[in-house]
């Protein structure tokens, strides 16, 4: 997954606009939020005092009408004589009142308007339902329906003895009185039945038939149950939420909303909203431009450093900062500055110092590098006069009674032998640090180089009865490398091996190629085994192992330095692992390239 990065100025621009638009915004938000719930207060109070205005004047009609029509029912149940009662009942908005017969519906007695008379027998429905409505000596209302011309009207009812006394009663008059309460766009009242069935409504066509609303609007529910409060619903006739106030009105169970939408409600706030909105965006604006002044007058000098830095990176010594800017008149900048400054100066003689001490380090390698050549070809000569006499003493030596001599000449060659091998390894560590040994490379058969290693040993395992096993030489893997490098590597190895591992013990000589087409050369070992914190101390120039304990076996400690030297001549890796009495493993790890398949390939390759 990819990574991304902003620069230090942007993080420190977007941080100082964070930080001056929290106190911005909240300016903002509050107040607005203050104006939102002050703005849905006053609305409540208006839908609240419209609410309680209806239902007094309802309250009041409520008791009129009731009082009316009990006064024109006893007459026409006393029999009193008939006079014109067309006032009152226009008064009231009574259509007729009528008297029925229980058990014939035959009318008994009647008070009614020319133009809407009563019948003569009500129809079996109609004396079915004014039965099942009558209550004896109490009057009760139907639900809002339609008479017999279509029109909506409410019956109210009383019954004595075999009688029933129905008034209808026209909804004109809550018509009107709804049709009174108007604000704003949208505001309007409803009135509805005790059922919940419209008697008044701005849609005439929710009037007329009467609609039942009381799943359409769920505050109607609370109003057939007698309560009052306040509440929002979605008007399906209007299609937006509206904010209502409702009460119902004791006695016959009418109730009143008084509606609002939602959205006029707050078209201010939302003017409100769109400037302060503005104000916020302008502010914002400055926030951001003064955030962007500030993080370039912090973050500039910053960043010279930083450029400052990477040209000292490069070794460029003249990497002091000058103070510019309007930063450098911020105190912590400055000493930031001086800082920097001093470190570059001590850097400065520090690299001066090293340098000095770089040219008497590489000359004193290089008259120690001359020193031990010269003395090398100094010291072989007579070495190899002493080692040729000896081996030419002891053959002329036949007589026996000269065996002693024999035996003190053996230990002359030995010690010359010994002597010069030292002043081999010294000659050829001294060429590899001078950069003198220059690789021979040809292709080399890995399997021969162990079988000629293992040659060179001598007698050295038999005299300690140490089984040598060579592994792996059957593949005959090609190498292309220096020969003589090659069999110096399994030679100080194997040397090595042979020399610290007990009698008896056992020394295995191998390669092997693995996947990735690497050739490795191993020896392994059974022997004592090195602790973990000497493994790399005894790759160092005359570094050997617990030294008290390798005090007895003869060396330098020059073998694994040249074999590390020779190995990265190569381009190969040495790994050495050991485990203290179970044993040490040494693997010289070529590079691929370095394989050869075929000797037709080396020889393509050797002629490249």
């Amino acid at each position: 997954m990819a990574k991304w990065h902003i620069s230090l100025k942007t993080a420190a621009a977007f941080a100082f606009v964070a930080v001056a638009a929290i106190p911005v915004w909240l300016a903002w938000a509050l107040p607005q939020r203050a104006i939102i719930e002050l703005e849905k207060t006053r609305a409540g109070e208006i839908h609240t005092s419209y609410t309680n205005a209806v239902t007094m004047t309802l309250q009041r009609y409520h008791r009129d009408v009731e009082a009316d029509f009990n006064t024109l029912a006893s007459d026409l149940l006393d029999g009193m004589p008939r006079r014109d009662r067309t006032a009152m009942l226009d008064a009231m908005h009574f259509v007729h009142i009528c008297a029925f017969d229980v058990r014939t519906g035959a009318v008994t007695g009647i008070f009614a308007r020319p133009e809407r008379p009563c019948t003569d027998v009500a129809s079996p429905e109609h004396l079915t339902r004014i039965r099942s409505l009558a209550v004896e000596g109490r009057v009760r209302y139907s639900e809002v329906g339609q008479d017999e011309t279509g029109q909506p009207v409410l019956l109210m009812l009383r019954r004595r003895g075999a009688t029933i006394v129905v008034g209808t009663l026209d909804t004109a008059y809550f018509r009107e009185l709804a049709g009174d309460i108007e604000f704003g766009k949208d505001g309007h009242a409803v009135i509805v039945d005790h059922t919940g069935r419209v008697m008044a409504h701005p849609d005439p066509e929710w009037e007329n038939p009467p609609r039942d609303i009381t799943e359409d609007i769920p505050l109607v529910q609370e109003l057939i149950a007698g309560r009052s409060g306040d509440g929002t619903f979605f008007s399906p006739n209007k299609k937006a939420t509206m904010i209502s106030a409702y009460k119902s009105v004791p006695g016959p169970g009418w109730g009143i909303l008084v509606n609002q939408s939602e959205r006029e409600m707050l078209q201010g706030v939302t003017e409100v909203k769109r400037g302060t909105f503005q104000a916020l965006a302008i502010a914002l604006l400055i926030a951001a431009a003064l955030a962007f002044v500030a993080a370039h007058m912090l973050l500039d000098p910053i960043q010279r450093i930083r450029m400052a830095a990477e040209r000292l990176g490069r070794g460029d010594g003249d990497a002091l900062i000058a103070p510019a800017g309007a930063g450098s008149r911020l105190t912590e900048i400055n000493d930031l500055r001086a800082a920097f400054n001093a470190m570059v100066l001590r850097i400065r003689r520090s690299h001066r110092t090293e340098i000095a001490a770089r040219k008497e380090a590489q000359e004193a390698t290089r008259t120690k590098s001359r020193f031990l050549a010269n003395m090398s070809h100094e010291l072989r000569t007579p070495l190899n006069a002493i080692i040729g006499f000896a081996e030419v003493t002891q053959r002329r030596m036949s007589d026996p009674e000269r065996d002693r001599d024999r035996e003190y000449l053996g230990y002359i060659h030995q010690s010359g032998i010994h002597l010069l091998s030292i002043i081999n390894d010294l000659l050829d560590l001294s060429r590899i640090e001078a950069g003198a040994w220059s690789l021979d490379e040809e292709d080399v058969n890995v399997s021969e180089a162990i079988r000629d290693s293992r040659t060179m040993l001598g007698t050295m395992p038999e005299d300690k009865d140490i089984t040598i096993t060579l592994k792996g030489i059957d593949k005959s893997p090609m190498l292309w490398a220096d020969r003589r490098a090659v069999r110096q590597i399994l030679l100080n190895l194997t040397t090595n091996a042979v020399r610290y591992t007990q009698e008896g013990g056992r020394v295995m000589i191998g390669c092997s190629l693995d996947k990735g087409g690497s050739i490795s050369l191993i020896v392994e070992d059974n022997g004592p085994g090195i602790a973990r914190g000497e493994l790399e101390k005894i790759r160092a120039p005359f570094t050997r192992g617990r030294a008290h304990e390798t005090a007895a076996i003869p060396g330098t400690g020059l073998g694994l330095s040249i074999v590390d030297a020779l190995v990265d001549l190569h381009g190969a890796r040495f790994d050495l692992a050991s485990e203290p009495g179970k044993g040490t493993r040494a693997r010289v790890v070529f590079p691929p390239s370095r394989t050869l398949l075929t000797r037709t390939k080396g020889v393509e390759k050797a002629a490249q």
